[in-house]
């Protein structure tokens, strides 16, 4: 991956001329931004639509700020709020505090320049899962919130993101949180049944991990978002589980921050299969069929799952019917509840409809329907709308699996 951090060093908050990016700034301070279909407002720039609630583009001139990435959450086609990275660490790699203080600060003095009002210091408990530090300016047709997320002090210093948030009201800027949580009779009005029987849940939103490997993080985002908190977006969550500045994140790091996460956010977080207790049981019966077969052997150091031969790895977890009808069986308890199933996978094992941007090894996806009749699972992939609804063999999918896990409402 290449990082950008020079072009953030050198140019990314500097009073710059909208030539870095389509510049929206007269109708974002007039209002008008907020009245017209998002993609009229976007003419000129290159954008894509993830899902039907969210536009993603990138580069765009606000004033005197060029952005990263933006998303625009829309109804009806027309921009509710939009959110622009100004720094993340997974786009662009760790930069040291005075750095990350420099965006900030050139943030800071580029708004008040452009809304022609002082920064409002925000304090207090948040309905956050971080600890931010924020700032507001408010004006007749909108409201920016600046927010700045770090840890640690000097060789310690860790940045992870500053972004910038704006809507056309405080209403509007302060839902995704927990109290917005949608009910459970809400979530199962999604499960949508098919004439050939594919249960499946309908309207998970899209969150584009890019080219980071922020797959662990934004699977959790979209979740989240799809129970109505989009407010716990996938550079939070990066944060929480502690994924690298390159991507990556442990399964046992996710478990630890999706416990703290879910007891703020009104949620429960189940383990259904973890990695280490999934490694641990198939040693064996793949070792019997390794034998059998004249093929070599797997041991507990061994990484079975890079190296492990695929039709074995997949006679030894789902050679039996009965294999493949208990975990299906547990795949439709959760999902005839509206609750997608986080599923970890290694990926590159078995041939795929659609080729990946990742080839082989490690990857967090989303479980979100079935069809029993066929023995086939629903599954959705964080790298934007052409990987939104895939479907596998059950067989090929237990073959894969290193681990699921589910987030409930309580």
């Amino acid at each position: 991956m290449i990082h950008r951090t020079s072009r953030f060093l050198t140019c990314l908050l500097v009073m710059c001329s909208s030539a870095f990016g389509l510049d929206i700034s007269e109708s974002c301070k007039s209002g008008d931004f907020w009245n017209q279909p998002a993609t009229a407002s976007l003419q000129g720039a290159s954008y894509s639509q993830p899902d039907a609630e969210h536009v993603r583009t990138s580069s765009l001139a606000l004033g005197g700020l060029t952005t990263g990435e933006v998303i625009i959450t829309v109804n009806n086609n027309k921009p509710v709020s939009l959110q622009a990275m100004l720094y993340n660490k997974g786009d662009d790699g760790v930069i040291d505090a005075e750095a990350f203080n420099t965006i900030l600060n050139e943030a800071k003095a580029s708004i008040e320049t452009y809304t022609g009002v002082k920064a409002k210091l925000r304090s207090g408990k948040r309905d956050t899962a971080v600890k931010l530090k924020s700032w507001e300016w408010k004006w007749e047709n909108g409201i920016i919130r600046l927010e700045a997320n770090s840890s640690g002090k000097k060789k310690n210093f860790q940045g992870e993101f500053i972004r910038l948030n704006m809507a056309p009201n405080a209403k509007v800027l302060g839902g995704g949180g927990a109290s917005d949580s949608i009910t459970k009779s809400e979530l199962r009005s999604s499960i949508t049944t098919e004439e050939d029987g594919t249960v499946w849940l309908k309207g998970v939103p899209m969150v584009d991990q890019g080219q980071k490997g922020y797959c662990m993080p934004a699977t959790l985002a979209r979740i989240f978002a799809f129970y109505g908190m989009d407010k716990v977006d996938q550079h939070t969550l990066a944060d929480l589980c502690d994924s690298g500045a390159g991507g990556g994140t442990t399964s046992r790091g996710m478990e630890m921050a999706m416990e703290n996460v879910c007891k703020k956010f009104r949620t429960k977080f189940i383990i259904l299969e973890d990695f280490v207790t999934t490694y641990k049981s198939i040693l064996e019966p793949y070792n019997k069929l390794a034998k059998r077969e004249d093929k070599p052997t797997m041991t507990i150091n061994s990484n079975l799952f890079e190296t492990a031969d695929a039709k074995l790895l997949r006679q030894a977890r789902a050679g039996k019917n009965s294999q493949i009808s208990k975990w299906m069986k547990d795949i439709k308890k959760h999902i005839d509840s509206g609750s997608p199933v986080i599923w970890l996978v290694t990926v590159g094992i078995y041939p795929e409809e659609i080729p990946l941007p990742q080839s082989r090894g490690g990857h967090a996806r989303l479980i979100i329907g079935y069809n029993l009749k066929e023995k086939t699972i629903i599954y959705t992939d964080s790298w934007g709308a052409d990987h939104a609804r895939k479907t596998i063999p059950a067989a090929d999918a237990i073959g894969m699996t290193m681990g699921r896990y589910v987030i409930k409402l309580r």
